[in-house]
């Protein structure tokens, strides 16, 4: 069965800490008489199929004695270009762009393929780039997601898949997953139910996670658990990529979500388990289901409550008082 699982500040020290030595050797250097470490991953790509993968991939910044080593010599342009390099060519041709959409479509073209230079960017660039990955564009990302889709990304888990669950997890070849991101897809943002197009949220959310919290690309995974939507006119859109049929509800939602979650817990035991954009309806209903048995969290119930404390008691603070002091303030809803 299930266990309780450590609290969020003990994953997030995990996340700082070296890989796993089954992932991950140190090697040393000496200059100057000062010996340093550094941690250096093990892949098991090699030749094409490395620089196929964007999670390992540096594009032309690959130096020649790499290229020998890794048996990638003639796979690319002879001249190497450093990630300095890469990140101002790429930098500068998102800013040619004008609509937020496009840009948002240059960003995921280029995670497909170098997600090391992808993070890079939004990294240094984080107050121009991190409306484009998130809101306000990921609205308009999720709106018009089957249109632009390219390549999967993360996993989707679905009505057709009952009985499947926990033998589809293995085919997501990351052991040492930290942080997933799942949503239904039933209340994305302000726009409502958007089914299955609602991926955009988690793809986006973990960018961001990765990009400001530090943690691994290759220890996140973003997950669509589409189990219908009640939107008409996605049903019936020819370019909608979900199950196509209207939502399940009462006893048949919540056995489907107990065979996921049972599958994830039994994958990834110790990975955070983030719930995003489930309705009103059932949101709160799911997290008093989980959150004593699983390493979890709501986001928009918890999440944005923390904020808004957050913004009370430097309110508070900034006026000499403390959490006592709300008392005595006229609070207005709006």
């Amino acid at each position: 069965g299930p266990h309780r699982r450590p609290p969020l500040a003990h994953v997030m020290q995990r996340a700082a800490r070296p890989p796993p030595r089954a992932w991950a050797r140190l090697l040393s250097s000496t200059a100057g008489g000062d010996r340093k470490r550094y941690p250096v991953l093990r892949i098991g790509e090699h030749g094409p199929d490395l620089v196929r993968d964007p999670l390992f991939n540096k594009g032309t910044a690959f130096r020649m004695s790499e290229r020998d080593r890794l048996g990638i010599r003639g796979l690319l342009p002879p001249k190497v270009m450093s990630m300095d390099m890469q990140l101002d060519n790429e930098i500068a041709n998102i800013r040619k762009l004008n609509d937020p959409l496009m840009k948002n479509l240059a960003m995921q073209d280029l995670q497909d393929r170098n997600e090391t230079l992808y993070h890079r960017l939004l990294i240094d660039n984080i107050e121009e780039i991190a409306p484009i990955v998130y809101t306000p564009t990921v609205g308009k990302v999720c709106q018009h997601f089957g249109d632009n889709f390219r390549r999967g990304r993360g996993m989707y888990f679905s009505t057709k898949d009952k009985g499947e669950m926990s033998a589809m997890t293995y085919n997501w070849k990351a052991k040492d997953i930290q942080v997933i991101v799942v949503t239904d897809g039933s209340r994305i943002l302000g726009l409502g139910d958007l089914g299955a197009n609602g991926m955009g949220i988690p793809i986006g959310k973990l960018a961001l996670y990765c990009a400001c919290g530090g943690i691994a690309p290759h220890r996140v995974l973003p997950i669509m658990l589409d189990l219908g939507t009640d939107n008409l006119d996605l049903l019936d859109h020819p370019n909608y990529l979900g199950v196509q049929h209207r939502r399940l509800r009462g006893a048949e939602y919540f056995e489907l979500l107990q065979e996921f979650m049972d599958a994830l817990q039994q994958r990834w035991p110790k990975a955070l388990i983030q719930f995003e954009d489930f309705s009103s309806d059932k949101a709160q209903t799911i997290l008093d289901m989980y959150r004593h048995d699983y390493l979890c969290f709501n986001d928009d119930i918890q999440g944005t409550g923390a904020a808004v404390l957050a913004g009370v008691l430097g309110m508070l603070r900034n006026k000499g008082m403390g959490p006592e002091g709300l008392l005595r303030e006229r609070v207005v809803m709006c």
